[in-house]
């Protein structure tokens, strides 16, 4: 019947009707081959893995070391208890975390990133008028970019742009860090040319917030708070936390008692409290 039919259609129709009709029975064909084959061939769902991938968060930040939460959670899913590598969650996640895989907990301190750098543009001044492109890599690779303190900030905001959590801003020629949104994922510190922008425990007071290596006099001529090596804060620190590199101090913040001693000898206030409310606390 069909047949006879086929027959008395026009030729156009034909030609068109058989391939059509070929193509149709092709696809309709490895379409029962691809169903046949991924159910022979499936990969079985690791449930653990996927669990631990539903308790992290998400942020895809990088910051416990892996490429993003999945790789986190496959190095768990495969035999470590290290659950304290998410910085973004924090000890709810550790804590997830460590009951899905049936293990303690473990927590790493909290810890927060600070710019080590005070160089506003009142307190030092430019080399040269930068025309290139505003970023801090393409400006630090000319002479190490036009502030008059190659050491210092230069303010462009190429940690900005990576920063998911939007804890860093741009005010008076540096970076701002906002302690309460940074999650210390990381993102910046590694952004940053001049290894300016540094985790520091949350527990930290007082820090050196500079990194200028350079002989007191030139460095009091580039920048009003950059560190002179003066060595008041060594001698005066009551439990020796601070100790010396070349011309710049250095905190040791596991020995540091924040006494705040530090601050006060400090001729150039490079060192200084790392949140405004502490020293007002301390002035009171």
């Amino acid at each position: 019947m069909f047949l006879q039919i086929f027959q008395l259609m026009p030729q156009t129709i034909q030609n068109i009707l058989v391939p059509g009709t070929i193509v149709l029975c092709l696809a309709a064909l490895l379409g029962i081959l691809i169903v046949i084959v991924s159910h022979f061939f499936q990969m079985p769902v690791n449930e653990k893995k996927e669990a631990l991938v539903a308790a992290l968060p998400g942020a895809n930040c990088g910051g416990c070391g892996f490429a993003g939460c999945d790789g986190y959670a496959q190095f768990l899913a495969d035999g470590s208890t290290d659950t304290s590598l998410c910085a973004v969650g924090g000890a709810a996640c550790s804590a997830e975390l460590a009951s899905i895989l049936g293990v303690a907990a473990t927590f790493a301190e909290p810890s927060v990133v600070r710019l080590l750098c005070q160089g506003t543009e009142d307190r030092t001044k430019r080399r040269y008028e930068y025309l290139g492109t505003l970023t801090c890599n393409a400006a630090h690779g000319l002479l190490g970019g036009p502030g008059a303190c190659t050491y210092g900030c230069l303010g462009y905001g190429d940690c900005i742009t990576v920063c998911a959590f939007h804890a860093l801003s741009g005010k008076n020629g540096i970076i701002q860090v906002d302690s309460k949104a940074c999650t210390a994922c990381g993102q910046c510190v590694r952004m940053c040319p001049k290894d300016l922008l540094q985790l520091f425990p949350r527990s930290a007071e007082v820090a050196v917030l500079c990194k200028n290596t350079w002989p007191g006099a030139q460095t009091r001529k580039n920048c009003d708070v950059g560190c002179i090596g003066c060595q008041k804060c060594a001698k005066t620190c009551p439990v020796g936390a601070i100790s010396m590199t070349g011309a710049l101090a250095v905190i040791d913040q596991t020995r540091c008692t924040r006494c705040g001693a530090c601050v006060k000898v400090c001729p150039t206030h490079s060192i200084a409290y790392l949140e405004p409310a502490l020293e007002n606390n301390s002035a009171n």
